[in-house]
């Protein structure tokens, strides 16, 4: 990296060497001192009398220099100094005689070394003391330009770092910080030479590497700006995800320079479309003129609009800019679009069809259009509109153009940066309810800003006071159609993927038996795809929430989920998430026990066992394992249906979950009459002895232990089996692993 210019009351390299090699000598001396070398000592304690003696006459220069500069400060200078010479005869008081070499020390004793390492001390404690309130206001600056920073008033935080700086010149954070205001000023330049003040006071800074490669892209520096933000992974290589958010960003600027150079070579080359782009949009800024003219130029805009390089020409002749900058439009925009004309609803309608044009793969006209200030709070009231009638078709352009940005990942983030999530959110699930033209868009959009990771966090303080109230009403609609549930139910579920968020959906009850009706209704009609979505969606509220939660959920959804288990036209899917969902309620819902504990049922659970699908095998077991628990019914019809046998077979997995609850299932059987003792005639004994050694399954051996105990108090020779294979021991070595 190419030096980078020295910043203001910053020292000079040999400045800092000075220093360094002076704190060397003070070193030096202090170690010579305390040496148990008398000439050494010796030595020492001359080098230290002449330091003192150095920086005495240094202070004395510095005092005569400020009592001249006092006297002539008001006196107008000239190129050579000041007009009058003034000589002050007191400096030369304490000057030694003629005959006395400069720097000799006369008729002084040698300073001892107590005494010098006194004065160091003192020195020191000083320049602490000092340190720590300049440190102080040098911190109440720093949160002043913060405040500043955080309402976008960059400026006004800038000059409160500079005055951070001003007391403190070692502090990594007043670099950073002030490096990050001046990229938003767009002072590139001098937020690096920020960036490498921070590196070398911290050279594995990650946040400095962030600022520096965010200046070298605004001074258009890609390669550089990747080599800053690939620093990062040296530092910490869990950051991958936004380091990669970093490079595309830097892909994104790259590509969107280059489309631009092209575009503008294309018009200079005289091209009819490029000046077809360019002439009619000076024709529809033209002031004075109806709706209808302002509509009709947009729509031959929008028209015009087919390929990169004329979204490119548009971007770049402030078409972005018109909800802006055209005065009629603006106006529109900024009025209740119920009180809008017809024409003027139409103008405004054409208007977004066209930016929709204008941002289509366009991830940096996405960015720039939602960035406009007051342009998304725009958005979301028309939305929130009560339109009839033609009005419709505005809601309609504005969500198109919603969607189109959020098909791209800078177009979802941009939307969770500026959009009130909330009320954007609220504003699309009522558009849902009723078919209509854009029910399906409101739904895609709704699905897509549901992926980004941001959203979840902000809907978890109060996601259950509307959101959670308008989802469960959208489910339960009669207007509600079986393909839009489905695609509501998915974004429930990317929601859910946030636990704080998960954990409020499981506490509504209304939202558990919404979904289970609309399984039994969906499983009823062969809907496959909205009948997967919704059993998805009870997948995710029913995983690691607490159990409490789950101990309340409504019979109805174990009844739902047992219905799809036993459809013959539910897909593989459905059925492996609906017992999924089972899986996770039988633990905790002894409601949930007594349905599923009739014997038909309990077979059914059996028969998933064995089907040859790892996933619903587990699920299966799980099942199996909560039931055999709490249900002696259960045990027996397990044991009546050939249930140990094939919970024997599962002992030889490698999954760890499954031979713990294996295990734990089969300790629950051993309950039954003369089930132990038709395990005498297996070698189950030393195959849990050798699960049992395995001390990196701390589960599998304290269910392997209870096993075995059980084992051995239901029949003798099993004891006797276990004393053969000495594994009282290993018994006894194992027990503190049970819970």
């Amino acid at each position: 990296m190419a030096d980078l210019p020295k910043p203001p009351n910053q020292p000079s390299e040999a400045e800092l060497n000075d220093f360094l090699s002076k704190v060397d000598e003070i070193e030096s001396v202090i170690k010579g001192l305390n040496s148990e070398d008398d000439e050494k000592r010796q030595l020492s304690s001359k080098k230290a009398d002449n330091i003192i003696h150095k920086l005495e006459i240094e202070k004395k220069k510095v005092t005569d220099e400020k009592a001249e500069v006092t006297e002539d400060a008001d006196l107008p200078q000239t190129r050579t100094g000041f007009s009058r010479t003034s000589i002050n005869k007191e400096a030369f008081k304490n000057e030694p005689p003629p005959s006395q070499t400069v720097g000799q020390v006369v008729n002084e004793q040698p300073m001892d070394q107590t005494a010098f390492m006194a004065a160091m001390e003192t020195d020191a404690k000083e320049r602490a003391a000092d340190k720590k309130k300049r440190q102080k206001i040098a911190d109440g600056f720093k949160e002043q330009g913060n405040v500043e920073f955080r309402q976008g008033n960059f400026e006004k935080a800038l000059e409160f770092y500079d005055k951070a700086m001003e007391q403190i010149r070692d502090n990594l954070a007043i670099y950073t910080n002030r490096a990050q205001a001046r990229i938003k000023l767009e002072m590139f330049t001098e937020a690096l030479t920020d960036c490498h003040w921070a590196l070398r006071l911290t050279p594995g800074c990650m946040k400095a590497y962030v600022q520096q490669g965010h200046a070298y892209l605004g001074m258009n520096e890609y390669e550089k700006a990747r080599e800053s933000y690939r620093e990062i992974l040296k530092i910490d290589n869990k950051k991958e995800n936004i380091v990669k958010e970093y490079l595309a960003e830097v892909d994104r600027v790259e590509q969107a320079s280059q489309a631009e150079v092209k575009a503008t070579e294309l018009f200079e080359s005289g091209q009819e479309v490029a000046k077809g782009v360019v002439d009619v949009l000076g024709k529809v800024v033209k002031a004075d003129q109806l709706p209808l003219y302002y509509s009709g130029g947009f729509r031959v805009l929008t028209s015009l609009l087919d390929s990169v390089d004329s979204r490119t020409l548009f971007r770049t002749n402030d078409g972005l800019q018109l909800p802006q900058n055209h005065p009629v439009l603006k106006r529109c925009l900024s009025s209740s679009p119920t009180s809008l004309s017809r024409e003027e609803r139409d103008l405004v309608s054409a208007a977004l069809d066209m930016l929709t044009s204008a941002c289509k793969d366009n991830e940096t006209s996405q960015q720039k259009l939602m960035q406009l200030p007051g342009f998304p709070e725009q958005m979301i009231v028309i939305l929130e509109a009560k339109f009839k009638g033609q009005g419709r078709l505005l809601r309609t352009s504005c969500l198109n153009l919603l969607h189109e940005t959020s098909l791209t990942d800078a177009g979802r983030g941009v939307i969770v940066a500026k959009y009130d999530i909330h009320r954007l959110i609220s504003a699309l699930l009522p558009l849902m309810v009723k078919p209509s033209s854009y029910t399906d868009t409101a739904a895609a959009v709704l699905n897509n800003i549901a992926l980004e990771k941001k959203v979840k966090t902000l809907l978890r303080d109060n996601i259950e006071v509307k959101i959670l109230p308008e989802f469960e009403n959208l489910l339960s609609s009669n207007k509600t159609s079986a393909q839009i549930a489905g695609l509501a139910a998915s974004s429930a579920t990317n929601l859910a993927g946030d636990p704080i968020v998960r954990n409020k959906m499981a506490a509504q009850p209304i939202l558990w038996e919404t979904s289970a009706r609309l399984m039994q209704s969906f499983s009823e009609g062969k809907l496959s795809s909205p009948l997967e979505s919704v059993s998805g969606l009870l997948v995710n509220i029913s995983t690691g929430v607490a159990s409490a939660q789950l101990s309340d959920v409504s019979p109805d959804v174990s009844s739902a989920c047992y219905a799809v288990m036993t459809s013959e036209s539910a897909s593989d899917v459905a059925v492996s998430r609906s017992l999924a969902v089972l899986s996770n309620i039988l633990p905790h819902n002894s409601a949930a026990v007594g349905f599923m504990s009739e014997g038909e049922r309990v077979v059914t659970i059996l028969n998933l066992l064995k089907c040859g699908d790892s996933v619903k095998e587990k699920s299966a077991l799980k099942c199996l394992t909560a039931l055999t628990r709490d249900s002696g019914s259960v045990r027996q019809v397990v044991a009546d249906n050939k249930g140990t046998s094939l919970l024997l077979n599962l002992l030889n997995s490698e999954d760890e979950n499954t031979l713990g609850n294996c295990a734990l299932c089969l300790s629950h059987i051993c309950a039954v009459d003369k089930v132990c003792s038709k395990l005498t005639k297996t070698n189950i004994i030393q195959r849990l002895l050798v699960l049992a050694r395995d001390g990196r399954k701390p589960n599998v051996q304290s269910n392997c232990a209870i096993l075995i105990g059980k084992l051995a108090q239901g029949d003798a020779r099993h004891l006797e089996r276990l004393r053969e294979l000495h594994g009282i021991e290993i018994l006894h070595s194992c027990m503190k692993h049970v819970k």
